[in-house]
């Protein structure tokens, strides 16, 4: 089963920040941060609406972000609960708005946009405005949904909306009232900010992704965060002193000479995750196929023993292994799933149990229906951020789409990481770095700070240039 992660692991590196959640050893999810392509998402800003586009009923918002920011109708609608109206009822051209960005901007997509902010604090999400209290769906116990609703609805001023979060279940009344107070103090130092902005201007910036992803997942049951770095060790410390007393005790400074992707077992999963197939124990197969309208995954039993059992222990398989690969790969959209043929109405159910049961630590993630007519599972997960394929992988000069060769960028990236790592222990002086071109190009392109990075992080000077005679994936180094 998925379950919720139970492990963190921070690898920081010049260029590149990347966290994992593990859940009983194996990954589950990796995201990427990388220096000058930096998470937008929680961000508020003071937009300008530049283009109103009444075919998509959509406008086009300025955030001063490079790329014009995506707002749809139903995302300009500042009460969710107000009917449906026209894009150009909503917004004009050349107006200030003020909006927070919801996902990143992905291929020729720019950020996607809602002019309903929401700010997230340990126990609760003030939702300004929307005037409605919803509790986390992962709290069962009716009793104690009604307790905590009562208790957070009668600390909502008018108009607030809050969202109870999982952490919440054994919190008291106090506790709750000072989170509310300081949410609601973020908010009111946002809007006064906006008086004395012009657009297109920030005006609040989201946590720092390691703090973010503790934050957002410090209620999952989190054991051990481990982090390969003592400055970011040092912030994670004081953040959680203050914020998160209950993970203190699990962090823990990474000292093993083994990078630590490799000792989790990390950069396995991401080399896994760049393929098609998966393999399942009984010898049969996954075949994830993502494309832009959906995903399709496809239970393959070649490989598998005959007979009625033998198809529903793969399915079995299938239902515990897909919700790991979807979360892993970031996957979001409509996803069809086409598992191997069961005639039996209790084994169609035993699949669907385990499926939901995998999904359960997966926030993304809508519970799936029943079979449908043609044997398929449809299910959906919250686009909140490019697939992994977009993030690491390189586009397909002939399709368009992305297959399993890294990136330039990526490649780029593990070498600077490599390089990181062995300078500690080589001569002193100039770092000369050689690499193939293409990297070399990459390396050099504006807006590409690891070579910059890995000067600042070793204290000496760097040297790149290119030679043709090495692979892709190779590097020499001079130290000197």
């Amino acid at each position: 089963m998925t379950g919720a992660a139970d492990t963190c692991v921070v690898n920081v590196a010049p260029g590149e920040t990347r966290i994992a959640l593990l859940s009983n050893g194996r990954t589950v999810e990796v995201l990427h941060h990388r220096a000058g392509n930096e998470s937008l998402v929680g961000n508020v800003y003071l937009g300008r609406v530049v283009r109103v586009v009444a075919g998509i009923q959509a406008a086009f918002v300025d955030i001063g972000a490079g790329r014009d920011g995506f707002l749809n109708a139903a995302d300009a609608r500042t009460d969710p609960d107000s009917p449906t109206q026209p894009i150009g009822a909503l917004v004009d051209e050349g107006e200030a708005v003020l909006v927070q960005v919801q996902r990143d901007s992905a291929g020729d997509k720019g950020a996607r946009l809602t002019m309903r902010p929401t700010f997230a604090g340990r126990r609760l999400v003030l939702a300004p405005g929307q005037g409605r209290i919803s509790i986390s769906r992962r709290i069962g116990d009716e009793a104690l949904r009604a307790r905590l609703g009562e208790i957070v609805g009668g600390l909502a001023e008018p108009g607030e909306g809050f969202v109870v979060r999982t952490a919440a279940a054994d919190v008291e009344a106090a506790e709750f009232a000072r989170e509310a107070a300081s949410l609601r103090a973020r908010w009111t130092a946002i809007q006064s900010r906006r008086q004395g902005a012009e657009a297109p201007a920030l005006l609040q910036r989201d946590l720092d992704p390691v703090l973010r992803c503790l934050r957002d997942h410090g209620d999952a049951g989190l054991a051990r965060v481990h982090v390969d770095s003592v400055a970011v060790l040092t912030d994670v410390r004081r953040f959680c002193a203050e914020l998160l007393p209950e993970l203190s005790d699990t962090l823990q400074a990474y000292r093993e000479d083994a990078p630590i992707f490799e000792r989790f077992g990390v950069e396995a999963a991401l080399e896994e995750a760049l393929g098609r197939t998966v393999t399942l124990p009984s010898g049969g197969r996954l075949v994830i196929d993502e494309a832009e309208a959906l995903c399709a995954i496809d239970v393959d039993t070649r490989g598998a023993s005959s007979g009625a059992d033998a198809l529903l222990r793969v399915n079995l398989e299938a239902a515990e292994e897909i919700p790991r690969q979807l979360r892993l790969r970031a996957i979001g959209g409509l996803i069809v799933i086409d598992f191997a043929h069961l005639k039996r109405d209790d084994q169609q159910r035993q699949v669907l149990d385990a499926l939901r049961a995998a999904l359960a630590g997966d926030r993304a993630a809508a519970p799936p229906g029943g079979f449908t007519r043609l044997g398929l599972v449809e299910m959906t997960r919250r686009r909140d951020r490019p697939t992994l394929i977009e993030t690491i992988a390189a586009p397909c000069p002939e399709c368009g789409g992305r297959h399993g060769l890294k990136s330039a960028e990526t490649v780029a990236l593990d070498i600077v990481r490599r390089v990181a790592r062995d300078a500690p222990h080589a001569a002193p002086g100039r770092i000369t770095l050689a690499v193939a071109p293409d990297i070399e190009a990459e390396l050099a392109r504006p807006g590409n700070r690891a070579v910059a990075a890995l000067g600042d992080a070793t204290g000496r000077e760097v040297e790149l240039r290119a030679d043709a005679a090495l692979a892709r994936e190779g590097h020499d180094v001079v130290y000197g």
